[in-house]
């Protein structure tokens, strides 16, 4: 699996704590799998690093990666957390409350887990095409888990 040391620019904010886990968690009803909790552990978000171009792709699309959003608190301004995405999308009411966005591309649009029970499974939602995702889900699917997604990423 990719580390967070081998994709993501250094920066000095230490990793999440079990008790932002836990507070995020019980704040919106989720349940990060272990896996990505592992990642977050090590880097709490962050730009991808330059001078490369970062990629996940499949047989029908590669699509360039901007950033890992941070849990709790972020370390540049310009990150928003995932509670603040979050927020936003639970005010819409529109998707599922399970579903956490985590990284971004370089046009905003959004990769997601599924924090349900037992379900971890990673969406790609189009910003403008949310009805796609709502319609058709496994038209939208990007990996089985956190750490196939991870392993999805490369460089160009």
């Amino acid at each position: 699996m990719n580390t967070p040391e081998e994709l993501l620019e250094p920066h000095q904010e230490p990793g999440v704590t079990e008790e932002e886990f836990a507070a995020f968690e019980a704040a919106f009803q989720v349940t990060l799998p272990e896996d990505m909790k592992a990642f977050y552990r090590r880097r709490n978000g962050g730009f991808f690093r330059e001078g490369a171009e970062y990629y996940i792709s499949d047989d029908e699309y590669e699509l360039p990666l901007m950033e890992f959003h941070a849990i709790a608190r972020t370390f540049h301004p310009h990150i928003l957390t995932i509670n603040t995405l979050l927020e936003w999308q639970q005010a819409d009411g529109f998707l599922p409350k399970t579903l956490v966005p985590f990284c971004s591309d370089q046009s905003g649009d959004s990769y997601c887990i599924m924090a349900g029970d037992g379900d971890h499974r990673v969406y790609y939602l189009f910003h403008e095409e949310y009805d796609e995702f709502l319609d058709h889900p496994e038209e939208c699917l990007a990996a089985g888990s956190f750490t196939e997604f991870v392993e999805k990423i490369h460089v160009r």
